[in-house]
């Protein structure tokens, strides 16, 4: 197969990292790919601020025909990003879930289902070495830069349990190939005996990614922004839109 001459630029989050490679191998594209840091939806400004940066000097170098964005609607982090000289592209997804499963439809049959799921993924895994903090300041049980003495956390542990009705299912989301899941598939087990979640395997798919890095035009799936353009966020909808940008 061929690969497609046209260049394109891929921004996403590093959780992303294993799954966006393999998408665009796949995909058989010819992209130059940047990683940002995990955790920058936590703070959407933050976010907004961290990837338009990126857009600007992607645009500014002329290289490229276009900018694939690994990040959905992500807290309204992506609401006023900018497509300056070129057109921007962003997929039609709450957050990386979706990505990951590879579909709107399946991240919202499984949230019918079951909406109280942790989703791990071996990505996550490669991005949190401390996964047991990480997991503890998800669960609100611990904060950034706080660290509690073992008998200290068991007290807090205890004392917000109520959070556990929130969260039933931990699910990990295993490779479509299955190669080198078994050490993330045990660790994830463990965090749901721990929890007292019942334990679940979904199998990923990379189809949406491989959509986003070859789209050239928007459909209920992908928000292509042309040069010139805004993101906003439709609260009626719950989708991404374009807007002119306002001088």
């Amino acid at each position: 197969m061929t690969k497609n001459p046209e260049k394109i630029y891929v921004i996403a989050c590093k959780i992303l990292s294993r799954d966006v490679q393999k998408a665009a191998k796949k995909a058989n594209i010819n992209a130059d790919i940047e990683f940002l840091p995990l955790g920058l939806h936590e703070t959407p400004s933050e976010l907004t601020r961290e990837v338009q940066k990126t857009i600007d000097k992607a645009s500014d170098s002329g290289t490229f025909s276009r900018i694939v964005l690994g990040y959905g609607i992500c807290g309204k982090g992506t609401e006023g990003l900018k497509a300056a000289k070129i057109p921007l592209v962003l997929p039609q997804a709450h957050d990386c879930i979706t990505l990951f499963l590879g579909s709107d439809s399946a991240y919202k049959e499984q949230f019918s289902s079951c909406p109280g799921t942790y989703y791990f993924t071996a990505g996550w895994f490669d991005e949190n070495p401390n996964y047991q903090e990480t997991l503890r300041i998800g669960l609100n049980i611990e904060k950034f830069g706080k660290t509690y003495k073992p008998q200290d956390l068991e007290i807090i542990e205890k004392f917000l349990a109520g959070w556990q009705k929130n969260y039933t299912r931990a699910v990990f989301v295993r490779n479509a190939d299955d190669t080198g899941d078994d050490k993330y598939r045990q660790i994830t087990k463990e965090i749901a005996q721990k929890y007292g979640w019942k334990y679940q395997e979904l199998t990923g798919d990379t189809r949406l990614l491989e959509k986003l890095l070859v789209a050239q035009k928007s459909d209920d799936e992908i928000l292509l922004v042309p040069p010139g353009f805004t993101v906003v966020f439709n609260a009626l909808t719950g989708k991404l839109e374009t807007t002119l940008v306002k001088e």
